[in-house]
């Protein structure tokens, strides 16, 4: 694709700019390139620090590359101009902080700022010249601190999970641009992220909102749906199977608590324990606590806090989700869907009461679905007695975990045509 707009000139200027050979701006933005080294060096090939020396640990420039806005870029435009490092002797110190090469084996660096140069800056020589291409990249890194942005939103380079979300809402957050992210893969198979892309006007002086992002190769999530599972605690323990035992807070209210957030595939089948190295942390959900309690309550015997309860859910079902939600968003965001979806309004709404009564399934179904707008998944147990009872109501929401969706599959629920709604 060509952007350089076409004016109609006379000849004799064609000819004229032809001669002292003018340069058409032949691209319609730069991506600015920046890598984390962690992520380089943690891959199976190996990596070997610069001959000055291990870098600091902070992202490094990549890359300031013209491209066109259908995700095609020019390369090695400008054979007769290859790089010479005497045009930029003023910025080698800076270049070998900033601008390090991890290739092995260790170099001077020469060698990777030559390959950007004749790769890359020969197609931006309508705008900058060598001297001009390596230090502008080298502003544009002094404009943008994203570690920095990372840290104040709580990520830090230590090994552990954070949602691809996160990551680019602290970098939007932080410099007020949005990123274009992508991920490599460590030796053990897990995503990490790996470079962070910004893009800047083609004169090379702005950054702007860009056009067009590379392909992320990030696990932005690794399922296609949430189950939202509710439990109604009269027919949790009412049953043949178990007893229950209220948490050491006191007995719940006559509500439906959550049983879980939980991450599912379109075939209906699941993912569980993805993350071994994720162990549920209860500082991490301290702010909602006192929600926890109230509308996730554990009613296993014997009598607890919760905490195992909670340990189970996020181990087994959250770490699945890692790539949209870490932990506090996982609760948070259950919290939240609970809130929205008051089933036992609903219910009540349509003359429907935890009264011992019998009620029509589709009458139960038809309650959730006009008050929430999609059909729910409906689970039945039997009580003591061996009557169908109403236990556990299942609504699919987005993989953000914000939004309810239609379920792309309905669980098999073993359900009469009328069941029990038991008191509690």
């Amino acid at each position: 694709m060509d952007s350089f707009s076409r004016f109609v000139v006379i000849n004799i200027a064609i000819f004229q700019c032809l001669s002292l050979l003018c340069l058409a701006q032949d691209f319609d933005f730069f991506y600015f390139v920046q890598t984390w080294p962690g992520s380089f060096c943690d891959t199976g090939k190996s990596c070997c620090y610069p001959q000055t020396g291990k870098p600091s640990a902070d992202f490094k420039i990549h890359g300031l590359w013209p491209n066109y806005n259908d995700a095609t870029y020019p390369s090695n435009c400008d054979s007769s101009n290859p790089f010479d490092r005497t045009q930029i002797s003023d910025l080698v110190s800076s270049m070998q902080k900033n601008w390090p090469s991890l290739a092995c084996p260790s170099s001077d660096n020469t060698k990777f700022w030559a390959h950007e140069w004749n790769k890359h800056g020969t197609c931006a020589e309508s705008v900058l010249d060598q001297h001009g291409y390596f230090e502008t990249a080298l502003n544009l890194k002094n404009q943008v601190n994203i570690l920095q942005a990372l840290q104040v939103a709580g990520i830090n380079p230590d090994g552990r999970y954070y949602s691809l979300n996160k990551i680019k809402s602290a970098i939007e957050e932080g410099i007020k641009l949005t990123p274009g992210i992508t991920c490599n893969v460590d030796e053990s198979g897990n995503d990490q992220l790996y470079e962070i892309y910004l893009c800047v006007d083609s004169s090379a002086s702005n950054f702007i909102d860009c056009p067009i992002f590379p392909d992320a190769n990030c696990a932005s999530s690794d399922f296609d749906f949430f189950y939202f599972v509710q439990q109604w605690p009269g027919a949790y323990c009412d049953t043949k199977q178990q007893r229950c035992c209220y948490p050491k807070t006191g007995r719940p209210a006559a509500d439906f608590g959550i049983h879980g957030l939980w991450p599912n595939y379109n075939d209906g089948t699941y993912p569980s324990n993805c993350d071994p190295h994720s162990v549920f942390d209860r500082t991490q959900i301290s702010e909602v606590l006192s929600s926890m309690q109230k509308h996730w309550p554990s009613l296993s015997c014997p009598s607890s806090n919760g905490l195992r309860f909670w340990s189970h859910e996020w181990e087994k079902h959250g770490t699945c989700s890692e790539s949209e939600l870490d932990q506090k968003e996982y609760f948070e965001a259950a919290i939240k869907l609970k809130e929205k979806a008051n089933l036992l309004k609903l219910l009540n709404n349509a003359g429907i009461e935890a009264n011992d009564e019998f009620y029509s399934l589709e009458s139960i179904r038809n309650a959730i679905e006009e008050g929430i707008g999609f059909t729910p998944g409906i689970e039945c147990n039997k009580d003591s007695a061996g009557n169908p009872q109403l236990y556990q109501i299942y609504l699919c929401v987005h993989t953000s975990a914000s939004e309810f969706i239609k379920c792309p599959i309905l669980p098999k629920g073993k359900c009469a045509s009328n069941i029990q709604f038991p008191k509690f």
